[in-house]
This record gives structure tokens, C-alpha cells and sequence, in this order.
């Protein structure tokens, strides 16, 4: 008997000796995990994917432990309210994510609500290096008073910080996996849902055959819209919306191109190559490249990379849609718009002591304007009809052999 005292003595003990570390343990009632990469893409790349949940399972370390696990969204699709709810196996647990700060391209802080847990706060910290973004992992829990849930906070580190390095590594791979790398930080990036009309549609090539010289697709959608409008003209149409353009074949010196001029209607003998077609519709991306026409396949690169990080799917063989908006006159630098009263005033004074008219100011600068559109969504095959002769000079195709049935096996 005096020795099962002693034992529970001792065991008893034993648990008062580790609740009392637990208790007085330096740091214990905060418990925290970090983790860190480099991934060799725009800051813009990186924070879109982390403010949105619509592709979390797609780096997320948690998402192949549990394939049945169901998640429901909530509020807005990305940024700051984006709420997202998960039901997963005993491994992965429940509960609730939901963006409460997001600083574009710097931070984004969550709050974490498992079912059954402590609430926590999650932080991915997107900051540069020499060597591209460094995204920063962290996951901060206040562990309260409770002895054992103190010891427990002191190996959190180890318990989940290879869940976190694994999942900063897929994210790195989902992100550098893609061949869309244009930086898009800089520009307006607009979806809409676009209705398709009636349209006139006309083919053009301009060639040059100097060695100085360069296709000049404006002269030549000039002329293109100039036949247009001639036969607008000649058959009483409307114009309803600005002239589409896309280019379809660009060499050194050639150029190919059509151009799409919504109209009324199109019921009107169709002359001159003219033919009639839709116009743009359906979901698309749009944004201005303001700067040489020439260059706006840049803008249509970045819309594609848009597009691609944010989950939206689109045809890689698709051609730019642009539309040829009127020129814009330059912005002026800061510190030259700071010093143009002082100019003026003193290109005033000098001209009233020359006698010539202070009106005579050199005209501004204009620059090229064009909104370069992005149709979404996959290309649909058409639908093949078994019983349709082949095209000519198709191969025949032959039949599968039949494999003739088993002989029964009887008793």
C-alpha cells in the first residue's frame, strides 16, 4: 500500500512540476510559425493569387490530404471581407478563413476560426529582394493560460511549419508555372460582359518594300474604314460602336489585319469583300495602351497574364481586339508643370517687348491611344457528325474490329 502512495506521490507530483513550467513558461502563451520563399515573379502575380481564396486549393498544403473536403465562399471575391468556410476529414479540420486587411501588393491578414481551436491570425507578408518577391508565411495564436496548451504552443513550430514550407512551394511552382510574366501593376484592368451585334467586316494587307520603311497599320485601317464607310453611306446604315480591329498576320513587310464596324443592321447585299459578322461579345478583359499602337501587344501580354493568375480561362491562340481611340495630349512631367506659370509668364513678357503675339504657344504633344480587348473562355470544338462524308483528301477512317463474344460457358 505504501508504495502506490509513493507512486501516486510521484505522478502527482510529476503533473504539478509540468504544470507549473507550462504556467511560468518564458514566451509560452504566444505561440508562432514562420516560413519564407522566393518566387521570381511580379509582386502584382503574387498578392492576387494570396487575396482571393479562388485558387487556394491549388497551393494550399492541406488541399490533397482531404480531397472529399467541401468549402463554401463568402462576400467578395477577393480583398478584404473574402470569407471562406471548410469542412474537411480529422487531419485538415473545419472552419472559417476570412481576409481582415489587404494592402495591395505589401500585405494580407486573415483570421482563422477553426471548430475546434484557438482563433488565429494568418499574415503573408509580400516584400522584394534581389532575387524576386519574398513572400513571408507567418501564423500568430494567443495560447492563454492553460498550462499544457502553453507546452503545445512551444513545438508548434515543428507540428506545422513543414505544412507551411510545402505550401509556400507549390505556390512558388503554381505561380512560376506560367508562361504570362508581364507585370500589370501599371495599368487599368476592366472585365465586361460584352453583347454582340450586327457588323460589317473587311480584310486588309499593307506592304512596304524599302528596307527603312514599316508597315503603317493606322494608314491602313484608315483606308479600310474609309471603304467602310463609303458602303455605311451608300446603303443608309448606322454606325452603333467604334471600329474593331484585330491583327491576324505580322511580319517585317507585311502586315494583314481586319477591321469589324457595328452597324444597324445587315441586311443589305454584301459587295467589295465586305462581309457581314458580329460584333466582339461575351465576357472579356479590357484596358488602355496609351503610347506607340505598335507596341500595344505589351497591354494585350499583360492582360493575359491578368487573366491567368486571377483563374480566368482564355484561348493562347487568341488574337488582340483593339479599338483606335482619339489621341491624348501628354502629360506633362511634375517639375515641368511647376515651372510652366513662371515660363509663360516670361515668354509673355519677352514677346510684348518683341512685338510678337503671346498667343502663339507651341502645340502639345499627342500620343496614340487604343483599348486592346481580351475575349475570355475556351475556344468550343465544333461538333463532328459520324455520319458526314469526309473531307476531301481526308484519310478514311476505319472501323475498330469487333471482337466477337465469348462462348458461353455452360453446365
Amino acid at each position: 500500500m505504501r508504495h502506490l502512495i509513493e507512486i501516486l506521490l510521484a505522478i502527482v507530483a510529476t503533473i504539478v512540476v509540468l504544470l507549473l513550467i507550462g504556467l511560468f513558461l518564458p514566451g509560452g502563451g504566444h505561440g508562432h510559425v514562420e516560413r519564407s520563399i522566393i518566387i521570381e515573379r511580379p509582386p502584382s502575380h503574387v498578392f492576387d493569387v494570396l487575396n482571393s481564396f479562388k485558387r487556394f486549393n491549388e497551393w494550399s498544403p492541406w488541399a490533397k490530404k482531404d480531397l472529399a473536403a467541401s468549402y463554401t465562399f463568402e462576400g467578395p471575391e477577393s480583398g478584404q471581407g473574402a470569407v471562406m468556410t471548410y469542412a474537411a476529414n480529422k487531419e485538415v479540420g473545419s472552419g472559417r478563413f476570412e481576409i481582415i486587411e489587404s494592402t495591395p501588393t505589401s500585405i494580407i491578414k486573415m483570421i482563422q476560426r477553426p471548430t475546434d481551436g484557438r482563433t488565429a491570425t494568418v499574415t503573408f507578408d509580400v516584400g522584394t529582394s534581389d532575387l524576386g518577391v519574398k513572400v513571408t508565411w507567418t501564423y500568430d495564436v494567443e495560447l492563454g493560460g492553460n498550462p499544457i496548451e502553453r507546452i503545445k504552443g512551444k513545438y508548434l513550430d515543428s507540428s506545422i511549419g513543414g505544412d507551411y514550407q510545402y505550401g509556400l512551394m507549390r505556390l512558388k511552382a503554381l505561380i512560376e508555372s506560367s508562361a504570362y510574366a508581364r507585370d500589370y501593376s501599371d495599368i487599368t484592368i476592366t472585365p465586361q460582359d460584352l453583347v454582340p451585334g450586327p457588323a460589317l467586316k473587311l480584310a486588309g494587307l499593307v506592304e512596304v518594300y524599302s528596307s527603312t520603311d514599316f508597315p503603317d497599320l493606322n494608314a491602313g485601317v484608315a483606308d479600310t474604314m474609309k471603304k467602310l464607310t463609303a458602303f455605311v453611306d451608300r446603303n443608309k446604315l448606322i454606325v452603333t460602336g467604334p471600329a474593331q480591329v484585330s491583327v491576324t498576320m505580322k511580319e517585317r513587310y507585311r502586315l494583314a489585319y481586319y477591321v469589324v464596324l457595328p452597324v444597324d443592321r445587315t441586311d443589305v447585299p454584301m459587295k467589295d469583300e465586305i462581309e457581314a459578322t458580329q460584333s466582339l461579345g461575351g465576357q472579356v478583359l479590357f484596358a488602355e495602351h496609351v503610347g506607340e499602337r505598335r507596341k500595344s501587344n505589351v497591354t494585350f501580354e499583360k492582360l493575359q497574364a491578368y487573366a491567368n493568375i486571377h483563374g480566368m480561362p482564355f484561348d493562347p491562340m487568341a488574337k488582340a481586339i483593339e479599338e483606335f481611340l482619339p489621341d491624348r495630349e501628354a502629360p506633362k512631367a511634375a517639375d515641368a508643370a511647376d515651372a510652366a506659370p513662371a515660363a509663360d509668364a516670361a515668354a509673355a513678357s519677352t514677346d510684348a517687348a518683341a512685338g510678337t503675339d503671346p498667343a502663339a504657344v507651341p502645340e502639345p504633344v499627342m500620343i496614340e491611344v487604343t483599348r486592346v480587348y481580351l475575349p475570355l473562355g475556351l475556344p468550343v470544338a465544333p461538333a463532328v457528325d459520324p455520319m458526314a462524308a469526309p473531307a476531301a483528301g481526308a484519310a478514311p477512317t476505319e472501323a475498330a474490329p469487333v471482337e466477337p463474344a465469348p462462348a458461353p460457358t455452360g453446365g
